[in-house]
């Protein structure tokens, strides 16, 4: 089956979640073969292939990079990518960290679909397991299965009243990822505020481009469907398992997934799986 790439260019523009940083992201055709790229112009073009291999375990998000060239929480972004099955694209940033917007990956998708979706000469890059991997990473297990297509089955417990023990399974084709995922939110504790940014994170986060709950309920906002949380955890998870490079073809389990366990499991499906 042909490549993919968009047909004309794009871009958003905003404040980043973590880093806090203006930013305006550019979505631009590549060359067949290419791969999905970020490209930092403000560190005079400096690339980073979305792959696992160059992805660090960082807290709370999905990094890429190290030192100044990093590129901060990119999972969203690449979710988006991946719900289109675009296979070769070069994604334009000026600052450290794509624009948060609405806390959600459909502004970045419906920004890909507004450029058009243009096939290419070239095999596309997929990985299918043969046989069960397992992994555990403190809280968050994993589970891939043999399977045709990417199927998740997620499962999150948080003790809040406004969430719980939520369990979502889900086919992820573009229309299904259009229809369920794209417009989760991203969500966070008040209890948590001072401790992340403490730390040098969420500078950019608000009531405006994240679900923010306080011992009771979520703050000046509504739901978007009342198990929003899972749905973001598995467009979460859906970003960061596109950086095995292609397609995965598996059903993954996923309990409690982390960003971090994301990335150590990827790394094991990169190492087992069989690439065609």
């Amino acid at each position: 089956m042909s490549r993919r790439t968009i047909a004309s260019s794009r871009d958003v523009a905003g404040v980043g979640l973590h880093m806090g940083v203006e930013c305006r992201l550019g979505f631009e055709p590549a060359a067949a073969g290419s791969g999905v790229r970020f490209r930092r112009t403000d560190r005079g073009g400096a690339e980073i292939p979305a792959r696992v291999d160059r992805a660090v375990l960082a807290e709370r998000r999905t990094q890429l990079g190290e030192g100044a060239d990093a590129i901060h929480t990119v999972e969203h972004v690449l979710a988006a990518v991946a719900a289109l099955e675009i296979d070769d694209l070069v994604i334009t940033m000026d600052g450290p960290e794509p624009p948060i917007l609405d806390g959600s990956a459909g502004p970045f998708f419906e920004a890909l679909g507004r450029a058009g979706i243009r096939e290419q000469p070239g095999d596309r890059d997929t990985f299918s397991v043969g046989a069960e991997v397992r992994m555990t990473d403190g809280e968050s297990e994993y589970v891939a299965e043999p399977g045709t297509g990417l199927d998740l089955d997620v499962e999150i417990v948080f003790p809040h009243p406004a969430i719980g023990r939520q369990r979502g399974e889900y086919r992820i084709t573009r229309d299904s990822f259009a229809r369920e995922l794209a417009g989760a939110r991203t969500f966070g504790f008040v209890h948590e505020v001072d401790a992340l940014r403490a730390k040098g994170l969420i500078r950019g986060a608000s009531t405006r481009n994240a679900v923010v709950l306080d011992e009771t309920g979520v703050v000046d906002t509504e739901l978007r469907w009342p198990d929003e949380f899972v749905r973001h955890k598995a467009m979460d998870c859906v970003g960061d398992l596109a950086l095995i490079g292609g397609r995965l073809n598996a059903r993954v389990r996923a309990v409690r997934p982390s960003h971090r366990g994301t990335i150590l499991f990827v790394r094991e499906l990169a190492r087992v799986a069989t690439r065609s």
